[in-house]
């Protein structure tokens, strides 16, 4: 349901009241998006899954219990990156799966999709 021209503009004089107010504010919000947020989740679980997987490795042989806590350490880091990968490609508008794609948004800050 729309808002109607009255409540537009009372949101619109909230906008501009706050705008004046506190600038930072504005740029603050505007840097916050979903995609930014799942892009930085989905690089740090990443970078966990990887050190998982060198504890499992690494320590499998002198120390099973680290290497479980590795495991477990790959298996919820991989959960995690799955579910921001999929926010951050609802967020930009995309529909499939694809290694090269999914690549190029983690790297790239470029949110223009969105607005598609």
């Amino acid at each position: 349901m729309g808002l109607n021209k009255e409540e537009e503009e009372i949101l619109k004089q909230i906008e501009l009241g706050l705008t004046k107010e506190d600038p930072e504010l504005e740029k603050t919000a505007e840097s916050l998006t979903l995609s930014n947020f799942s892009r930085s989740r989905s690089l740090i679980s990443f970078i966990a899954f990887i050190i998982g997987f060198f504890m499992m490795i690494g320590s499998y042989i002198i120390q099973p219990l680290i290497a479980v806590i590795g495991f477990v350490i790959m298996a919820l880091s991989g959960y995690v990156f799955v579910t921001n990968t999929r926010a951050l490609l609802k967020a930009e508008n995309i529909d499939e799966w694809n290694f090269k794609q999914i690549f190029q948004l983690i790297r790239n800050k470029d949110t223009s999709r969105q607005n598609k």
